[in-house]
Formats: C-alpha cells, structure tokens, sequence
C-alpha cells in the first residue's frame, strides 16, 4: 500500500532524501528499493549494512522544511498497487508521489496528448475523444499542461469519468498556474502524480521524463494535434520504444499544426478518426489491474455499435436534412448557441455522420 504523506515536514523530507539517493543508483535502483521500500527501513537496518550514504542522504533532507497537502501519498516501484504497466518500462520512476485516488493507476488508460496551442477543431476533438473513451471505461492520462491536455482532462471529467494527471513538477506545486482549479478537481476524481520530490520546480529536463511515465502508465497514447517540432513527439515516440500502440488524427498538409500528426502516421502510427478506431484497436494483451482485471468494465457504447448522440446532435442531423447549410444557419434554425453547434458538428463528424465542404457548409454523410 502506497505511504501516506503526512503534514509532517520530516517525513516529507525523509522521502526526498530517499529518492535523491536512488536518482544516483542507475541499474540498482529496483533491488535497492525492494529491498528498502522506505526510508525507515534504511534507518533501521542493521549497522552491519553498509547504508552510510543512504542514512545520510535521509537525514540531511529531514533538516528541510516541506510539507503536502495532506491528501498526499508515495509509493515505490515494489508496492503492489504500483502501476504494472509502468512497472514493464525499464526506466520506470523507482518512487511516484501523488494526490487522490492511486487505483486509478491499476485501470485501463489512455494517454491524450498534443500542442499547448491547439486550433479550436484540436481542443475540440481532445475532448471529445475524452469524453467518449471515458464513457468507454478508459482512465485518460495527460500532463496538465494548457491546450489539448486540459482539455482531454476536462473531457473525461464532463464523462464523470476519470483522469490522471502526470505533472514536471513537485505535487505541491501547480503548472501552469492557470491549471489550479482543473488540478485540484482532477484530484478529486482521478489522480495528480509526479516522479518529482515535493518543492520541485518546472525544470526543462523534466518534461520528457514525464512524457515517458505517461505513456509508461497508458496502454496506447492518442495524439490528437501536433506540429514540427513538438513535445509531443517525444511522447509518442516513447510510447512506441514501450511496445504500445501511437493513435494518431489525420490533418490537412496546408495545416501546419497539424503536421507532426502526419509525421507519425508516415512513420507507422496507427489511423484514429472516431473513438472507436482506438477502443477497437488497443493492444489488450498487456497487464492491466493487479487482481481487478477482470472486474473492469469497457466497452463501446450503443447497440448498433455507434457511439451514443445528444439531443442536440439529433437535431442537428434532422435539420440538415438532405441540404446543405451553414453552422450560422443551423443556430438561427435551432434557436442554439454557435459554440455549441459547432461543438456538436465536429463531434458527428469525427463519428462519420456529417462532412464538411469547402465552403465551409454542412451536409449528411
């Protein structure tokens, strides 16, 4: 079971001493940690072990003053409720510390990621995408960054669905600051991790440490808008050295946020148009939770296999008819707001129903 963090700045302070000692271990930071899971069990080993260094590595971060919320929590790569996933990766953190529900790292899960500056059509479609594979069981995983990962975060949670965020930073500390409210209701319904000590800040060399870990704890990572270059490359390139499947939405070549994604596809990624292209195609040949696989429930939704539709998304398609016609006429018709339509219209397309034209207008598929 994960180790409660408590208020307590010697017990925070003693897990961050523990973790810089492992940082320097390279290839012995799994047996170390089996046979130390704690920072206790260093202290009170046996004098005869030779643990000079280790004890005071601990002892020197014991004179520093951090604390956590006091929802937090730490575990080691040896607890049971660690993320078996994670676990297969060679450079899986030895420590993760985090906020909320650490079940949460034991489901099936997607990661979501893509641009910090999406077009709307890419904000859009991230939570779309995370609203359904959310209905569909799946825990979304992303970054907390702004862009497409808020959005697929935000997606889940409007499912009542669950997400992990997997932060560069220490626990106790939120980036981008614009997140703090989206953070703290993730915790509440999901999970915050870090592979980072509390106190750490946004360091540039964390983020594709991080990137790994979230693709690390994900059975295939959907990008869903990236450019040249990109940051999010570097996630799906990691995820695709774990041995998990790269989801990838296809985009315009005049479009240039969008090119990365056409990158990945020429380099062997797999084509993803609907949410069903990813719960169809995931790779389900992998661990999922320690003792509750079989009691995980995913599924596509609706009968007939298609994806369920609004209320609104059947009146759309009713309104359109056999025509063609513009977003601001389908608002004016339907007395909606244009947000809204457009919202709608882009989700029936990703599922087929609808196309767009040139001219910008609207018809059935």
């Amino acid at each position: 079971m994960p180790y409660p963090l408590s208020a307590d700045p010697i017990s925070v302070s003693r897990w961050i001493g523990y973790c810089q000692f492992l940082n320097h271990c390279g290839s012995e930071r799994r047996a170390l940690t089996e046979q130390f899971p704690s920072p206790d069990h260093v202290l009170d080993a046996p004098a005869s072990v030779p643990l000079a260094s280790w004890r005071s590595e601990i002892m020197r971060g014991s004179k520093r003053d951090y604390s956590c919320p006091p929802d937090s929590w730490v575990m080691t790569m040896t607890d049971d409720l660690y993320s078996p996933l994670l676990g297969e990766c060679d450079d899986a953190p030895s420590v993760l510390f985090g906020r909320g529900d650490y079940s949460q790292l034991n489901k099936p899960a997607i990661a979501i990621v893509g641009s910090r500056r999406p077009s709307l059509d890419g904000r859009l479609l991230a939570q779309r995408f995370a609203y359904e594979l959310a209905s569909a069981g799946f825990v979304i995983v992303s970054g907390l960054a702004t862009g497409i990962d808020a959005a697929a975060h935000r997606g889940a949670l409007e499912a009542a669905g669950h997400t992990v965020a997997v932060v560069a930073t220490g626990i106790d500390t939120t980036y981008p600051a614009v997140n703090r409210t989206l953070s703290e209701t993730i915790v509440e319904n999901g999970a915050l991790l870090s592979q980072f000590v509390p106190g750490s800040a946004p360091k540039r060399h964390h983020f594709p440490r991080r990137n790994r870990t979230i693709s690390g704890l994900s059975l295939a990572t959907l990008v869903i808008e990236a450019g040249l270059p990109s940051g999010t490359l570097i996630t799906a390139t990691a995820a695709a050295e774990q041995g998990r499947d790269v989801f990838v939405l296809p985009w315009s070549v005049r479009h240039q946020a969008g090119r990365g994604c056409l990158k990945l596809l020429m380099e062997g990624a797999l084509l993803a148009t609907t949410p069903e292209d990813v719960i169809r195609g995931v790779n389900w040949h992998r661990p999922l939770a320690i003792g509750h696989a079989s009691s995980t429930h995913v599924s596509v939704s609706g009968g007939d296999g298609t994806l369920p539709r609004t209320t609104s998304q059947t009146a759309l398609l009713e309104a359109l008819g056999d025509g063609s016609h513009s977003s601001d006429d389908i608002a004016r018709l339907l007395s909606l707001d244009i947000a809204e339509v457009h919202r709608d219209l882009v989700k029936l397309e990703i599922d087929g129903l609808v196309m767009r034209h040139d001219s910008g207008c609207w018809i059935r598929a």
